[in-house]
């Protein structure tokens, strides 16, 4: 069974002759962060992001990444997390894939908490993920979550 959600920015863009993509696969586990998140800026550095667009592709990462291997798995296994990062036309697109238990992240609820009393110790940072990112998708296909999130870019 696929399910899949959708916000933001419309997904598909104008198709151009050869994309760049790089792609990555980490071991789930928290030390692999930092040096992920230094491969993400530089990449996104190098596909035209500006330093404000490339700490947002690395704050919606590290945040998913993080999810996945926290949250994701019932085992104590160490799981392959696949992250391609991609420069269409004015759009840079980041897919994060993960073999884990299901879980959509665009079906959280959006409520921000107006004092600290109110304020959950969970789910904050689905929330800074979602407002950093312009569009973003989920699907689950073949045992396998796949999130890919959307950054407008000057061409």
């Amino acid at each position: 069974m696929r399910s899949h959600a959708t916000w933001g920015m419309p997904l598909t863009a104008p198709s151009r002759p050869g994309p760049v993509r790089h792609v990555r696969r980490v071991p789930s586990r928290i030390s692999e962060l930092r040096p992920l998140s230094a491969w993400a800026v530089e990449v996104a550095r190098e596909l035209g992001c500006s330093a404000d667009k490339c700490f947002d592709v690395d704050l919606c990462l590290a945040e998913a990444v993080s999810n996945v291997i926290r949250h994701g798995y019932a085992d104590e296994s160490i799981h392959e997390i696949g992250i391609e990062i991609e420069r269409e036309p004015n759009v840079l697109v980041v897919r994060i894939e993960d073999d884990g238990r299901p879980f959509d992240p665009l079906a959280m609820p959006m409520s921000l908490a107006t004092s600290l009393e109110e304020a959950e110790p969970a789910g904050r940072g689905i929330v800074l993920m979602r407002s950093a990112a312009d569009a973003a998708s989920y699907e689950r296909g073949e045992g396998r979550n796949r999130l890919t999130l959307r950054f407008a870019i000057a061409g």
